[in-house]
């Protein structure tokens, strides 16, 4: 029974639309794993993804400039996510689309599905343009609000400080505590993070 099983996955893993699907996901997972480090899930479906890839391209007759395409078209599609240009990630999607339709050599009989390839290239698409970029974005916006980061930062206060008030720091409104008094008013320095709150001195 286990060789049987053993069997179907091997001859699963050679179908050329199974392996390419293996390998964009793996890479999928990669840019992921790279751009929003820290789960563990990104890199642990990249390495599973692309070793099931690898096992299946090499009994299979791969073109290797389109794979390099293929490879590219990643690295641009990461690229786009800094970048935020719209034509790069319509050249990185139709790299891709090119790199698919060459991954595997002409006239060895092995060729993969144009529906597989379009629909792979516009999943890819929507992947990196969509989700993940908004994680992308999440992340800049977490670090960009990460309380630590205030820390030196100016404001002034709007509700008396004795010893608990109100100060606006950076547009928002933070709850404050100081050593001494500090009236309404007053610009102040951010000095510490205590919890949810800041502590301040008055400049």
């Amino acid at each position: 029974m286990n060789g049987e099983w053993l069997a179907f996955l091997q001859g699963l893993l050679v179908n050329p639309n199974v392996a390419y699907v293996l390998l964009l996901l793996g890479l999928w997972a990669a840019a992921a794993a790279w751009t929003v480090p820290g789960t563990g899930f990104p890199e642990a479906a990249a390495i599973i993804c692309l070793l099931l890839a690898v096992l299946g391209l090499v009994r299979l007759p791969v073109n290797l400039i389109g794979l390099a395409l293929m490879l590219v078209s990643m690295g641009l599609f990461v690229a786009d996510l800094k970048l935020q240009s719209t034509g790069l990630g319509v050249g990185a999607a139709l790299g891709l689309a090119v790199g698919s339709l060459l991954l595997f050599r002409p006239g060895t009989g092995v060729a993969l599905s144009p529906w597989v390839i379009g629909g792979v290239t516009l999943a890819t698409f929507a992947f990196f343009g969509f989700a993940l970029n908004a994680a992308v974005r999440a992340q800049r916006l977490a670090v960009k609000t990460d309380p630590q980061t205030i820390v030196g930062a100016e404001g002034v206060v709007t509700s008396a400080i004795d010893p608990v008030g109100t100060v606006q720091v950076r547009s928002e409104l933070w709850t404050a505590v100081a050593d001494t008094p500090i009236p309404v008013g007053t610009p102040v320095r951010v000095v510490a993070v205590e919890g949810v709150r800041l502590r301040v001195t008055p400049l």
